[in-house]
């Protein structure tokens, strides 16, 4: 699931490609990044970009 983000660059993007609903990509997201402590992307209107942690 990350890696489909990072290749959208949005995370709607990565949820109609792997047919999930988008709130559930973005929870997932969240709770890796809670269970890594760091950020994974840095969010803006137009979609998400990886952090250089991500």
């Amino acid at each position: 699931m990350f890696v489909a983000v990072a290749e959208e660059g949005s995370v709607s993007g990565a949820a109609t490609r792997l047919d999930y609903v988008q709130s559930n990509v973005t929870a997932r997201i969240r709770k890796l990044e809670a269970e890594l402590g760091v950020p994974l992307f840095h969010r803006h209107p137009k979609g998400v970009k990886l952090t250089e942690k991500g």
